[in-house]
Order: structure tokens, then C-alpha cells, then sequence
């Protein structure tokens, strides 16, 4: 056995989901529309820094109109009733 001074750190929550057989949430609809559009608004803020990216993404999520939402929130909602099941088959099975 390998020996170190400094102790393991535990592991990270992403670990942790790793390691487990748990189902991950499903995305709500603002971040199912900026993983499609990322790579425009990136273009478009002229920067690919994160915060930068995330406030055009805001603000144009917010200026969109119910209609234009509309396709991004039913595919959340699918995803969501998924992730439900798939919990509760997981719970079933004695996880969690």
C-alpha cells in the first residue's frame, strides 16, 4: 500500500453521481436552448467567457416570446417525467 502525507480529500458531489447508479436531473428549458444555441451567442458576445455568454443568453431567453419557449418546455417536460421514473425505479431498487 502506497502511503501519502497528505490525506485523501473526499470525493466531489460529480464523483459521487459517477460512482452511483443514480439517475441526473434533466435540464430545464433555458439550458436545453443554450446548449442548442452556445456556439452563436458566442459569436455574437465576441467573447467565450462564461459571463459574458450567460448574460446575452439571459437577456435573450427573457425577450423570447411563450411560442418560441414553447418547444424548449415540452422537451423539459418529457425529460422530467423520464428522470421521475427512472428515480423511482431506482428507489424501487433500493437506491437512494
Amino acid at each position: 500500500a502506497k502511503f501519502s502525507r497528505f490525506p485523501r480529500s473526499p470525493p466531489t458531489r460529480k464523483a459521487r453521481m459517477a460512482a452511483s447508479e443514480e439517475p441526473s436531473r434533466p435540464q430545464n428549458p433555458y439550458w436545453l436552448w443554450l446548449s442548442e444555441n452556445r456556439d452563436q451567442l458566442t459569436k455574437e458576445s465576441g467573447s467565450a467567457g462564461v459571463g459574458a455568454v450567460g448574460k446575452l443568453a439571459g437577456q435573450k431567453w427573457k425577450a423570447m416570446s411563450d411560442a418560441t419557449k414553447k418547444p424548449y418546455e415540452t422537451k423539459a417536460a418529457d425529460l422530467s417525467k423520464g428522470y421521475t421514473q427512472k428515480m423511482a425505479d431506482f428507489v424501487a431498487a433500493g437506491g437512494g
